[in-house]
């Protein structure tokens, strides 16, 4: 098979992959910003199976490792604040461990894109994970998306549930992304610091 017949394989198998998982797409975008459609187990696992499938195919397509992760995520997140030790419980860190995985797979595709980064951190912060490759992920999505409106608030209320941990490299550069922020996310970032009693040095006023 010459060089010219593999790239027509290849771009005729992501083409059919992109098209077989747009419902699948759809389902997880719709979820991810709260525009539906309404959760069923039985939709969750048919667009688990779908991606799982897809990315059989293009194993190195980041963003089916991220809907991956955000569906493992999301459903364990569902499970609420289960017992220590229940199946549920165990269920949940399973979730979590499958999302962490998907992500972390994700970051190494996309090593620059600040919502990969931040997806793990997540995913590691209710897994309760708060080691060196958290805080990689951490500083990787600071670094690369403190100037992304939609992705400061998620940041910011990291930081603020780990405040007092928090090197003070780390509390300043958080609180001057919240400083040089646009209205609403600053807003938003303000009222999730004054939830947690958390007095960021200089900044009084949701203003810019």
């Amino acid at each position: 098979m010459g060089i010219a017949t593999l790239s027509l394989w290849h771009g005729l198998s992501a083409a059919w992959t992109d098209a077989s998982t747009l419902r699948a797409r759809a389902t997880v975008n719709g979820w991810r910003d709260g525009s539906g459609p309404g959760f069923t187990p039985a939709l969750w696992e048919h667009t688990l199976q779908d991606l799982q499938t897809a990315l059989q195919t293009t194993p190195d397509n980041a963003q089916f490792h991220v809907d991956l992760g955000f569906l493992m995520a999301a459903r364990a997140q569902g499970l609420g604040a289960a017992p220590a030790g229940s199946l549920a419980h165990i269920q949940q860190q399973n979730l979590l461990n499958q999302a962490i995985a998907h992500y972390r797979a994700a970051c190494a595709l996309r090593p620059t894109f600040p919502y990969t980064w931040a997806y793990l951190a997540l995913a590691k912060h209710l897994r309760n994970q708060h080691d060196d490759e958290f805080w990689l992920a951490f500083d990787h999505a600071l670094q690369y998306g403190r100037n992304e409106a939609k992705l400061q608030p998620t940041l910011a209320d990291l930081a603020f549930a780990l405040w007092p941990t928090l090197q003070p490299q780390r509390q300043q550069a958080i609180t001057a992304m919240v400083d040089l922020a646009q209205s609403a996310p600053r807003k938003t970032m303000l009222d999730l610091a004054q939830r947690r009693s958390i007095a960021l040095a200089g900044i009084t006023s949701a203003a810019p």
